[in-house]
């Protein structure tokens, strides 16, 4: 926490988001006008997290999609999608699988994607196909220093084309009773000692620590915002409702007087805010002692960064709260950079709110309907967070569309709400990037 303190404060230049992640900066960048123009119809980039056995997002598989039934977009329109997101830029960063067929790599130009962590997944030939062309396509992903995965139906491929290409495997959990599962990984394991496993269509928090307990490296599945039932429910911790309330107020511009009140519940909140305060960072010649001061010294602005991120810290935090942090901030950064050109900064403000509470029921562990129970809220933002209505709700149904790549939801709500696909692509690939940075520099 003190090392982003210690880059919030520094005053220097050299962070690429918005100088630094958490800057409520009076004009942000306009989301209508990041998108260069396009030469195929506009795609909806599905992006979904790979998470890994200490359950950060390790990468994403991406795939575009045109609105209509949510079919893949063709080879040209992929490609264009994958360039105009910056894959090459991610996977300096984190892996990113990308689909395609040996066909689709001998006819474009794929090169330009290719980074320190690219991986694509490429499909098996079918009977009719030349096995020839595919292998030459294998030895030419790899030697332009992109790494390959094969889908699970390899597994049964008399071909040898595990040993022969892949460096990852694509192994179905849903498609195996537990038995058949653990026998297969043996297998892989004993066969291809080197090779990786991703374990898809993971649906559920156990089944992703069962696949890790069992050698998997990677996992993908809409686990990432379920609840987790092993989760013992309980009370919200009372340093997490007291954050929450916090926020709510500066939220409302309220007397900071009344925030230091709030923050006085809990003991544990006191010291942090009074540490924020004595950083060597801000230059202060005598200590701050007191919560009251403390708050006057630090602000609105630096108060409610930190307490965008303590929220999602405090009390008994684990791997999986880090992973809904990032989840949360991107949501919220979405919403609040898609609101810019329509809404005033007060309802960008509660977008940003929106998007970053949508994940509490997930965090906790118990409804959303409990969570309201215990945190002050305006009506129209508990109405949007228990069930998407009133004016905001729309704005959090385009945000999940666009995380899940319903393209077919994503075109409609965009529509409705007055957005381009261009626009909304190029606000969801800025707020992915804003939230992983703001992780970063906060760990």
């Amino acid at each position: 926490m003190f090392a982003f303190i210690k880059k919030l404060f520094a005053g220097q230049g050299e962070q690429r988001i918005n100088d630094d992640p958490f800057a409520r900066r009076e004009s942000l960048p306009s989301a209508v006008d990041v998108a260069p123009p396009r030469q195929s119809p506009p795609a909806v980039l599905q992006r979904d997290e790979i998470i890994d056995a200490r359950t950060r997002i390790a990468g994403f598989r991406l795939s575009a999609r045109l609105p209509g039934a949510g079919m893949l977009a063709d080879p040209a329109a992929t490609l264009e999608s994958l360039q105009t997101a910056g894959v090459a830029t991610l996977a300096e960063r984190r892996l990113t699988l990308i689909p395609l067929t040996a066909g689709d790599w001998h006819a474009r130009n794929y090169r330009p994607l290719i980074g320190p962590n690219t991986v694509f997944l490429l499909q098996l030939p079918a009977g009719d196909d030349d096995p020839a062309a595919w292998r030459a396509a294998a030895t030419a992903i790899h030697a332009a220093g992109a790494r390959i995965a094969l889908p699970g139906q390899a597994i049964d491929d008399a071909r040898g084309l595990i040993a022969d290409v892949a460096d990852l495997l694509l192994v179905d959990f849903a498609g195996y009773a537990l038995a058949g599962f653990e026998k297969a990984l043996r297998a892989l394991h004993a066969a291809h000692p080197g090779l990786q496993l991703i374990a898809e269509n993971v649906a559920r928090w156990p089944e992703h620590r069962y696949c890790m307990a069992h050698g998997v490296a990677y996992c993908i599945g809409p686990f990432t915002t379920a609840q987790d039932e092993e989760q013992a429910p309980g009370e919200i911790a009372q340093s997490r409702l007291v954050l929450i309330e916090m926020l709510n107020l500066l939220r409302r511009d309220a007397d900071l007087v009344d925030v230091t009140e709030v923050a006085k519940r809990d003991p544990g909140v006191v010291v942090k805010v009074v540490a924020m305060a004595n950083s060597p960072m801000l230059g202060r010649a005598q200590t701050v002692a007191s919560i009251d001061q403390a708050i006057m010294v630090l602000g609105r602005e630096q108060l409610y960064r930190w307490l965008s991120i303590g929220m999602f810290r405090a009390g008994a935090a684990t791997p999986r709260d880090e992973l809904l942090l990032e989840m949360a901030l991107a949501r919220g950064r979405f919403l609040e950079l898609l609101g810019q050109d329509k809404h005033d900064k007060h309802e960008c403000d509660e977008l940003f709110l929106v998007g970053l509470l949508s994940l509490l029921d997930c965090l906790l562990g118990v409804p959303m309907a409990a969570v309201l129970e215990r945190i002050h809220l305006a009506p129209a933002m508990k109405a949007v967070l228990l069930d998407s209505s009133g004016p905001l709700g729309r704005y959090l149904l385009l945000a999940i569309a666009v995380e899940k790549g319903h393209a077919e939801n994503v075109a409609r709500l965009a529509g409705q709400l007055g957005y381009t696909l261009e626009a909304v692509e190029a606000t969801a690939l800025e707020a992915i990037g804003w939230a992983e940075e703001a992780v970063r520099l906060s760990a």
